[in-house]
């Protein structure tokens, strides 16, 4: 089946497409109007030849028509003959640049090309397929004395989501919703129409509404809702989002992690343990059933749960660094960098495995040399990485060369500007140079920044100790 009947066929499956209602003035002549409504029949009877001929009869019977036109035009859409199609639209068009149907039809078959082209390779097709579509739509929608089709609606949102123009897409997809407010399609385009315009409460409004009958939407409505921060509330649209997809590992790995991240350890370990039972393959689950039975204060738990899996599967990068993060966070440095270098035998060029390994010794003061090497040739395999440039000037500022570690911190920090270690760590390289009001900008930056691993009450001493130093 080709994209254009797949795109007809969808609409009309879900209840979108209204067919379109031959108007009075189809002819200015009887036997034009004869001809035309013969073809109707005939098509009804999937007699398309004859509907075919009856239709060249009428608009030769009365040339100037573009109603005929626009019927043609319409029929070899339905027959999938876009290029007929499109020729007899445009055709119709250079009688009557107003008329509904031919400019119908030439929007949806744009529309259909734009669902052909890749965004990425193909840009400048797409950016002029969808503006051709959505002016062709737009006049097709825009004569108030012509029944709403709201297919022409629906898909004028999702070519606005497509181009970007949210406010409008929220504006078309309304009127489809309005319509049909039972419309899945419909309520999903809204939604996310509402939250590419920035508005996460309509998002999530508009899927709330009908989640209990229709719990499709659960998943997605689960998404909004952990963009807005209700992660207790995404956690339960997940577990609606499972009934109907009950064996989903990203369903259940998303809910644990929204538990999670709702600081409810219990109930994360809980439903992620439950997965692992289930998924035993999936490592990202026994990852995240350790972690938050770690942080629901049961350590000793955690590493049981973890420690096995990483013995069996010695060569899965995140499940060793994830437990080398519980050693640190348990105080047991020796163990993480034994697992760490356990992974370096294997994997001995891993840049993130070097970078690990090389900011922990520096971050402890232990081996710094050791841990600029490894460091460097972390950022040997991907120059420009702005969390190896700090973890590089980290170990410089431990070992005391401060115009290196700025050297590297300087445009670590310039990059990521909201990481709340990073923009500390250049603030202590600042201080040891002398540059109090910098410093404080910096540490500053790592108070308002994305609250990581740092010690907000040590920060704002630092502050305060350096504002003292700044002249008067």
């Amino acid at each position: 089946m080709s994209l254009l009947i797949r795109v007809v066929s969808s609409l009309l499956l879900a209840g979108l497409l209204v067919a379109a209602v031959p108007s009075p003035a189809v002819a200015q002549s009887a036997e034009a109007y004869f001809e035309f409504l013969m073809a109707r029949r005939l098509e009804s009877q999937g007699d398309y030849a004859g509907a075919q001929a009856a239709l060249e009869r009428a608009a030769a019977a009365n040339p100037t028509s573009a109603e005929v036109r626009a019927e043609i035009a319409a029929f070899q859409l339905r027959r999938n003959r876009r290029a007929e199609a499109e020729k007899a639209a445009r055709e119709a068009l250079a009688l009557d640049a107003a008329n509904v149907e031919a400019n119908r039809v030439l929007g949806l078959i744009f529309a259909a090309t734009v669902d052909t082209l890749n965004a990425r390779t193909q840009a400048a097709q797409l950016e002029t397929a969808a503006r051709d579509a959505i002016t062709y739509l737009e006049r097709a929608v825009s004569d108030a004395g012509t029944p709403t089709d709201i297919t022409l609606h629906f898909t004028l949102g999702r070519l606005y989501l497509r181009t970007g123009n949210a406010a409008k897409a929220v504006e078309a997809l309304t009127r489809v919703v309005n319509q049909n407010p039972g419309s899945v399609q419909g309520r999903l385009l809204l939604a996310q129409a509402f939250a590419a315009a920035g508005n996460l409460e309509e998002a999530i409004a508009s899927l709330d509404l009908i989640v209990d009958d229709e719990p499709r939407v659960a998943a997605s409505l689960a998404q909004y809702q952990e963009q807005a921060g209700l992660l207790k509330e995404a956690a339960d649209s997940y577990t609606k989002a499972l009934a109907v997809q009950p064996m989903s590992r990203e369903l259940k790995f998303r809910r644990a992690a929204a538990w999670f991240n709702a600081k409810e350890y219990e109930r994360a370990a809980a439903a992620a343990a439950e997965a692992q039972a289930q998924h035993p393959d999936d490592l990202r689950f026994p990852r995240l059933h350790a972690r938050a039975t770690f942080e629901s204060g049961a350590r000793d738990r955690a590493f049981t749960i973890l420690e096995p899996t990483a013995m069996a599967f010695p060569r899965d990068a995140s499940t060793q660094f994830a437990l080398a993060d519980l050693y640190v966070d348990a105080g047991r440095d020796g163990d993480a960098e034994r697992t760490i270098r356990q992974l370096l035998s294997l994997d001995p060029n891993n840049p993130d495995a070097l970078n690990y390994l090389g900011y922990l010794l520096a971050d402890h003061g232990r081996d710094v040399d050791e841990a600029i090497r490894l460091v460097q040739r972390a950022l040997d395999a991907d120059p420009g990485n702005p969390s190896y440039l700090d973890s590089l000037g980290w170990a410089y500022f431990r070992r005391g060369d401060y115009e290196q570690a700025e050297k590297y911190l300087a445009p670590a920090a310039e990059r990521l500007d909201r990481n709340s270690v990073i923009q500390d760590h250049f603030g202590d390289v600042l201080a040891a140079r002398g540059r109090w009001q910098d410093a404080i900008a910096a540490w500053t930056r790592a108070l308002e920044g994305d609250g990581g691993d740092v010690d907000r009450a040590v920060i704002e001493k630092k502050i305060s100790d350096a504002q003292t130093k700044i002249p008067r």
